[in-house]
């Protein structure tokens, strides 16, 4: 089925399977090319529309650059390691290809814009050189209006993808088969381009079988989505159909070895497993009932610990802040009573100097020094009193202190004791009711639990007795299905096969011409219509397989080469074939010399080549074909262009300003 394409163009043209043709007896006015659909020309001649390669352009340091490509064909001419490998890798690469090489060449482009015409109109897509995931934008350059759209490389949102609105210009279709899809990417490597790495070592450039052959189903109009639609559902059925078997047969081997028990025995031990199952499960019940009871009973002697535990610490704290005021007012109350004994009642009666004994003095002076006192004696006095005050003070103080540090050491010590006896209830309950009660509901719950497996495996057994008549009927509309789908399959593959027998067959034709164009030698040549693989004959020789084939003298690459332009030349005579009239191949000479048979077959096959391009179809157009060769063209030919690269003229680095 085509992709939703918003920018191809309008008709007056029914469509039918992807294909416009004009309605009968419509005029299409000069010039209007609305009539050119997507992949049918309304006039006959090549299926597909045109596609044309018009310039590459690419900014590089600023300045856009570009080359040209006048005429229908072109040949890039320059020694190995020139860049012509490059230029062809580059020359579809803005067209969203993930499988080009991006050389150091292109990775130095900040864009690279390609200019091409597809079924008459004009686009460009324009792609950054140095970002291989980085959008492509697309424009409509016939439409002023358009301003272009830009379009991911790859896409994991559904989002279409550059290669598949390319893909849908073309009016091929997105098929696929399995793993298999059909993209812009396969349909270049395949069909549209020939590399130099693979032209002669690897049939239509080494493409997975189931890749290459769903692409050449596609454009030889082989392949359908009703057929493909058909083979999937035919594989289903046949899958669901064997699966069915299968499972049958298995229970069969179980049953015939013994592995399945007597149905009717299976029943009684059902019976009697379900009566012990809800006996087991009121049991479970009531073990459940009795572990929350006593949850709750233990949750209850812990709350009663916990606040056990809490009064014993605060007695505990409060006997010890006792202690601690007891043990300070004592030091303090010592201390006091040193002072008042240092003082002393009394006047000393001896000398503190010497120990002798102090003289008479008068009244009013000291008995030591002899001064007067003046008042002297009164502050003694005053010392006095206030130390005695202190220590009485303190002694009262010591006596409440000790008796209230004796009542918080009697209450810590209650506290203690009480905090001692709610743990000892805790752990006795734990030990004697809980953990029981525990133990007895997990013996319940398991013994439930293995009991009411035992009931569902019987139950399944007993479903079992059932299972061969059932699955006896499963199988037969499994198989009445798988038949029904296989018929439509068939019937679609019948008509399949006698299309694809007959556009091989003149494919072959066509093959073969071009082989003996390039190589007169050739006798036949046959391409399978499974695979399309190809077998040739040459003179004196046995006919060879593609891989068969001797590398000397290059048969493989004028195999490949051979059969690309005789899918072209099909295209011009098989309405049905939509194969995209563009053919870029990459040293198709490579491995011919210059003198000898090799320069004789290399004469033919550009002459070959240039044949190609000189059949226009009805739009005026013939295949473009853009090759790379390292030797000039022998001789000039009339439209073929040589674009010649060497070190002092590289395809990007010499390339002229796109205002020259």
């Amino acid at each position: 089925m085509l992709l939703a394409n918003p920018w191809l163009a309008k008709c007056r043209c029914h469509s039918l399977a992807g294909r416009r043709r004009l309605v009968p007896g419509v005029t299409h006015p000069a010039g209007d090319r609305s009539w050119e659909g997507n992949n049918v020309w309304c006039e006959g001649g090549l299926v597909g529309p045109s596609f044309v390669v018009e310039r590459l352009e690419f900014l590089r340091d600023g300045v856009w650059r570009t080359r040209s490509f006048k005429g229908l064909v072109t040949f890039l001419v320059g020694h190995s390691n020139s860049g012509k490998s490059t230029a062809i890798e580059a020359l579809l690469y803005p067209l969203g290809l993930t499988t080009a090489r991006i050389m150091p060449e292109v990775r130095g482009c900040q864009e690279i814009r390609l200019t091409f015409r597809v079924a008459g109109t004009r686009w460009q897509a324009t792609r950054k050189g140095a970002e291989p995931q980085a959008r492509v934008l697309i424009k409509n350059l016939d439409d002023e209006k358009d301003i272009g759209r830009p379009l991911p490389v790859n896409s994991k949102s559904g989002e279409m993808t550059a290669g598949a609105f390319v893909q849908d210009l073309l009016g091929l279709p997105a098929a696929s088969r399995g793993t298999a899809r059909l993209t812009l990417d396969t349909l270049y490597g395949t069909v549209m381009a020939l590399r130099q790495t693979t032209i002669a070592s690897q049939f239509l450039g080494g493409a997975k079988d189931k890749e290459r052959i769903l692409a050449l189903e596609v454009l030889l109009g082989l392949w359908s989505e009703t057929l493909a639609d058909l083979e999937k559902n035919a594989s289903e059925a046949e899958s669901q159909h064997r699966a069915a078997q299968s499972a049958l047969n298995q229970f069969k081997r179980l049953r015939d070895s013994g592995a399945l028990a007597n149905p009717s025995e299976t029943l009684r031990e059902y019976d009697q497993r379900q009566l012990e199952h809800k006996a087991a499960a009121e049991r479970a019940q009531n073990a459940n009932t009795a572990l929350s009871s006593a949850i709750g009973e233990h949750g209850r002697l812990v709350a009663l610990h916990k606040a056990a535990e809490q009064q014993r610490r605060k007695t505990a704290k409060q006997a010890e802040d006792a202690r601690t005021k007891l043990n300070r007012t004592q030091a303090d109350l010592a201390r006091a009573e040193g002072v008042l004994s240092g003082l002393g009642s009394t006047p000393p009666a001896e000398c503190t100097g010497c120990g002798q004994d102090l003289p008479e003095r008068e009244p009013g002076q000291c008995r030591q020094c002899g001064q007067e006192l003046h008042g002297a004696e009164d502050r003694r006095e005053k010392t006095l009193a206030s130390a005695r005050a202190k220590a009485d003070r303190l002694r009262l103080d010591l006596r409440g202190l000790q008796e209230a540090a004796a009542a918080a050491g009697q209450a810590a010590a209650g506290a203690e004791e009480a905090a001692a006896q709610a743990l000892a209830l805790r752990d006795v309950y734990e030990r004697d009711h809980l953990a029981p009660a525990r133990q007895a509901a997990q013996r319940a719950e398991k013994e439930a639990f293995g009991l009411s497996r035992d009931v569902a495996q019987l139950k399944k057994q007993i479903d079992n007795a059932d299972y061969i008549k059932a699955q006896a009927q499963v199988i037969t509309e499994t198989k009445t299905r798988m038949k029904a789908a296989q018929a439509a399959r068939d019937a679609a593959k019948n008509a399949d096969e006698v299309r694809r027998k007959e556009v091989t067959v003149l494919w072959s034709e066509f093959f073969l011409k071009r082989l003996q164009q390039i190589n007169p030698a050739v006798e036949s040549a046959f391409i399978d219509p499974a695979d399309f693989t190809t077998r040739v004959k040459e003179r004196d020789e046995a006919d060879k397989s593609f891989d068969d084939s001797s590398v000397g003298g290059n048969p493989k690459a004028v195999t490949n080469i051979a059969l690309l332009l005789a899918l072209r030349d099909l295209g011009r005579a098989d309405a049905k074939v939509r194969v995209p009239p563009l053919l870029i191949i990459d040293s198709p000479l490579s491995g011919l010399g210059s003198t000898g048979l090799d320069h004789e077959t290399s004469l033919r096959l550009i002459d070959t080549l240039i044949s190609v391009a000189a059949d226009p179809a009805a739009d005026g157009y013939g295949c473009q074909v853009i090759a790379a060769t390292n030797d000039p063209l022998p001789r000039s030919y009339p439209g073929v262009r040589e674009v010649h690269i060497d070190t002092t003229n590289r395809f990007f680095d010499h390339a002229p300003s796109a205002d020259d």
